[in-house]
């Protein structure tokens, strides 16, 4: 009885089926094929466990910001930081070389409003920056800062704030009486300069939506891709707790 032949494959034949092996393994997670290069050895395909592909980056938004548009601001002039925020619907904004403010569209400068800016600093590096402008960033005795906040964003550094505004500084912020602010001055180093590009929001001490509002958008504020981090906001105004108290 003779022996039957011993078919040998070539190695582009044995190649295209390590191939077809693989087409069909990978879609179970198995990958990882060794081909011996020993004359007529024989095929060796190890399985092992895959992570499969990647999921899908999601995008989640604050449910806060749900009645807000983002704005990408790129500064001309002196300052080529990046930066985003979100503005709330219904609001007008203005940009200029260097800075970017917003109202509402009926609204007048006496009323809530935005302001951004950015300059170039005196500090040597960003913390020295943000330190600088704590110090400097209220100046009238009555002012209180009842929320605050300051650490890392990526190389820079930021001081996010909730204060209610003394007298004067209420008049420069064009406001009657009664006005708080929400903000946060952001210290970035770009190409060997700190740059300071500050957001803040004015608004009547007893508007709790627009409180809200600008406390949403003051914490989801991007500087060069970087985020920043918010205190835990004050529900009111420093003068109205002392009210109750009185009343109590």
């Amino acid at each position: 009885m003779s022996t039957p032949p011993v078919r040998v494959w070539s190695r582009p034949v044995r190649a295209a089926a390590v191939a077809a092996l693989i087409i069909a393994v990978s879609g179970c997670g198995l990958v990882g094929v060794r081909l011996s290069d020993e004359a007529g050895a024989p095929l060796r395909v190890d399985a092992q466990p895959t992570m499969g592909p990647e999921p899908e980056p999601t995008q989640t938004q604050d449910p806060a910001l749900a009645d807000q548009t983002l704005e990408h601001l790129r500064f001309s002039g002196s300052c080529p930081a990046r930066a985003t925020i979100h503005v709330p619907q219904g609001w007008t904004g203005n940009a200029a070389a260097t800075s970017f403010n917003a109202l509402p569209a009926e609204g007048g400068l006496d009323g809530p409003r935005l302001s951004v800016s950015c300059s170039d600093t005196y500090g040597s590096s960003a913390s020295d920056a943000v330190a600088g402008s704590q110090r400097y960033q209220f100046t009238d005795p009555d002012t209180t800062v009842v929320a605050e906040h300051t650490g890392q964003a990526g190389p820079g550094y930021f001081w996010t704030f909730q204060a209610d505004l003394g007298a004067d500084e209420t008049l420069g912020a064009n406001g009657e009486s009664g006005m708080s602010a929400i903000g946060s001055n952001v210290a970035y180093p770009i190409a060997g300069k700190v740059y300071e590009i500050r957001f803040v929001y004015y608004f009547s001490t007893g508007d709790s939506a627009t409180r809200d509002l600008a406390a949403a958008s003051i914490e989801n504020i991007t500087v060069e891709g970087a985020s920043i981090g918010a205190p835990t906001w004050s529900d009111g105004s420093t003068a109205a707790d002392d009210a109750s108290d009185d009343d109590g």
